[in-house]
């Protein structure tokens, strides 16, 4: 898996880029700003087995890094069970406290101290060393997409930053930028193909009931 040099290095091929035009911090904060598309189309499906400190209908998900949303909740979790998955709960919902994903209980079965709490949860995608992150979660054959959609993304903030600039050439903005977009419209375009790559429904369908009659 590519770690932050390598990603730099191709996008610096892929711009051509042999007189130092592109810094460091501008191409991290495209491979950001692809890296967060990325993820909302191809999630890092995870899990997670959570002792829990103390009783209550509250349980912190902190122990789930980079949690976008939760897909399978077992409480409580026994790995020894013929059927470990037997005690999915359903009823439940996720609440932010602090920055902090929480599951919040709404049956009568409450949590207690120091049973396991198994989390299936889809996460963030992370590039080694790119704002700290251990590892690179992006699958390998994907890497092709991130480096076309970055190379993009930091194309169109060159043009952006020439708009202002002293001794550009005519026309130099403009055609940057339309290489940048369309490298980027490729990019999106590439992200609704490996959607359909992925089996789970990472935002399940949820709402309010409106009254006593709308639960079915």
């Amino acid at each position: 898996m590519a770690n932050l040099a390598a990603y730099r290095t191709r996008l610096s091929n892929s711009l051509n880029d042999t007189t130092t035009k592109y810094s460091n911090d501008v191409l991290d904060e495209a491979l950001r700003k692809v890296l967060n598309e990325y993820t909302r189309a191809f999630p890092d499906i995870s899990t997670r087995e959570i002792s829990l400190p103390s009783a209550g209908r509250v349980q912190s998900l902190g122990e789930c890094p980079g949690l976008i949303s939760v897909l399978q909740l077992v409480h409580p979790y026994n790995a020894s069970l013929t059927d470990p998955f037997m005690r999915e709960r359903e009823d439940f919902y996720i609440v932010w406290q602090a920055g902090v994903p929480c599951a919040y209980f709404t049956g009568p079965d409450i949590p207690l101290a120091g049973e396991l709490l198994y989390v299936k949860y889809a996460g963030r995608q992370t590039i080694q060393d790119l704002d700290g992150a251990p590892a690179t979660s992006v699958r390998a054959d994907h890497e092709d997409l991130l480096v076309v959609g970055a190379s993009g993304q930091a194309a169109m903030i060159r043009a952006s930053g020439l708009n202002e600039a002293w001794g550009v050439k005519s026309g130099e903005m403009s055609q940057l930028m339309v290489w940048g977009s369309d490298q980027y419209a490729r990019f999106v375009q590439s992200l609704a193909e490996i959607r359909t790559e992925l089996a789970v429904n990472i935002f399940p369908d949820a709402r309010w009931n409106l009254d006593e009659w709308d639960k079915g």
